[in-house]
């Protein structure tokens, strides 16, 4: 979003977003996790150091000057100060709760940005921080408490994680002293009665964004906004999550990963995709009836009407690589227990407001499991004119449903990149397709229209191809790390014309 701070956050521009979707007709936002990013993983928010922690950088100095937390006289200094470029040694360290992304992705003109927006943004909310600690009212202290209860199951370990990466100076828990890495119960008592006063800060800061992210959610209701969010299926190996839970995890006797997650060679990249995720102990979360996943899930259902459950084969089938590989050429399939997590999921909610990532080579693996449990799957457009085209699943005549369609995802090229990269016979199957002749000109609009002439029961469109917007304008292209998740939305490009546009083609497709 664009903002008056470096980088997007939970402040005005989010409310005029959602102001933005109603008058445009649509009903649903999606957005990519929630959870914090590291920079050493080009801050990609599918590599977090939380399952559950939030982007403290995405908490609106604005409103914590509105509850006078902070002096607005400092906001305007902030504003006229020069952003400058730092080195990453400069930066927070790896895993550090306090480099994060911001909504749909890190929305930075560049790195070394996101990383001189922090280094000015951090002392203002460790500052709002101590205020709210210094004066809060009894009712706030109390807001902050139940707060504080309710998420002890993972806060206490996130916030003592943290401030254990501060107080070391050591990034990566691995390093740690033995009995804290081997989360000896004593040493772990003296560590949070010594850092106590810091681990106060990191939970006010997690309250902080919790209560502006539960602001932003309740507003988008009263514009009948429904947010839709993204879990991401692995965890960052540097994580409070794997130092907290090691034993759900293939590690070794040094805590170092036997094997690493990512997806064979394809569509996106000749050499796979090598995540470098730690891979899951699934016997031993299996034996535990998959306790920690029904807590993550219940945590992150809290947050969205309906949540997009990244990699969704990863339940059933998962590409294991060995740690010592440097790409993801070299791995093997091997099966999860996809029937046990199923139950055990359906056993905990009533109702599984969940959309399954079911993309990938070997996606007709869980299709049977998805249709048992009525799961709705994902189909995109941009899939659907290939040589297979009459038998697949990814073209509009094929589709049913109980799916979601995209015209691309956060993964692909913007529409227009896609078409301006597609060889002759793939723009003469659009074309014969289509009934006209397709061009860079009218593309988007034809594709987003397909996009809506799905019968799929929720039709979901990139901003970036709402906007018409090149290739430069890409979220993500796998396998490229670092140079990925930088695309910002500016200030402007969100006119009434395009709200007009898309609410036309809204009502016409009947999804108004």
């Amino acid at each position: 979003m664009p903002s008056a701070h470096g980088v997007g956050d939970l402040g005005p521009e989010a409310y005029r977003f959602a102001d933005f979707l109603a008058e445009a007709g649509q009903t649903y936002w999606q957005i990519l996790p929630l959870t914090p990013v590291d920079p050493g993983a080009g801050f990609s928010p599918y590599s977090s150091p939380s399952a559950f922690a939030g982007n403290t950088l995405m908490i609106s100095l604005e409103k914590l000057a509105d509850e006078k937390l902070l002096d607005p006289n400092e906001l305007a200094v902030f504003n006229e100060q020069p952003v400058r470029d730092v080195t990453i040694s400069e930066v927070p360290s790896e895993s550090d709760n306090t480099t994060a992304t911001v909504l749909s992705a890190p929305l930075v003109e560049a790195p070394s940005t996101l990383h001189a927006a922090w280094i000015k943004k951090r002392p203002l909310l460790e500052q709002a921080a101590q205020t709210f600690l210094r004066e809060a009212t009894p009712a706030q202290r109390s807001d902050y408490d139940r707060f504080c209860g309710w998420q002890a199951d993972w806060l206490d370990d996130y916030a003592l994680f943290s401030a254990l990466q501060e107080a070391t100076g050591e990034p990566f828990w691995i390093r740690w002293p033995t009995k804290i890495v081997r989360r000896e119960p004593v040493e772990l008592a003296r560590q949070r009665e010594l850092l106590d006063d810091r681990i106060e800060i990191i939970k006010v800061l997690q309250y902080f964004f919790m209560r502006q992210w539960s602001e932003l959610m309740a507003y988008c209701y009263t514009r009948k906004i429904h947010l839709m969010g993204d879990i991401p299926i692995y965890v960052q190996l540097n994580s409070a999550d794997v130092w907290a839970n090691p034993t759900l995890f293939k590690l070794d006797t040094n805590f170092q990963p036997l094997f690493v997650a990512g997806a064979p060679p394809d569509y996106f990249s000749e050499d796979g995709q090598r995540w470098g995720n730690p891979i899951y102990d699934w016997a031993e979360h299996e034996r535990t009836g998959f306790a920690w996943w029904m807590r993550r899930l219940r945590h992150q259902m809290s947050l969205y009407s309906l949540t997009r459950l990244d990699h969704f084969l990863g339940f059933a089938v998962y590409w294991e690589i060995p740690a010592s590989e440097p790409t993801a050429q070299v791995g093997e399939w091997v099966k999860a227990p996809i029937e046990a997590f199923m139950h055990a999921m359906h056993r905990q909610f009533v109702q599984l407001p969940i959309i399954a990532e079911d993309l990938g080579a070997k996606a007709a693996d869980i299709q049977a499991y998805l249709r048992h449990y009525g799961i709705p799957g994902m189909r995109v457009i941009q899939f659907g004119f290939g040589e297979d085209m009459p038998t697949s699943t990814y073209a509009v005549h094929n589709h049913a449903e109980n799916f979601v369609v995209y015209s691309g995802t956060h993964d692909n090229n913007t529409t227009l990149g896609w078409f301006r990269e597609s060889d002759e016979e793939h723009r003469a199957r659009m074309n014969e397709y289509l009934g006209i002749e397709v061009t860079e000109e009218n593309v988007v609009d034809q594709i987003c229209r397909l996009t809506m002439q799905s019968v799929a029961r929720l039709a979901i469109i990139p901003i970036q191809d709402i906007l018409n917007l090149d290739e430069t304008n890409r979220m993500n292209t796998p396998g490229l790390g670092g140079r990925s998740w930088q695309w910002r939305l500016q200030p402007g490009q969100l006119t009434e014309e395009v709200a007009e546009k898309l609410l036309k083609l809204t009502k016409m497709t009947g999804r108004g």
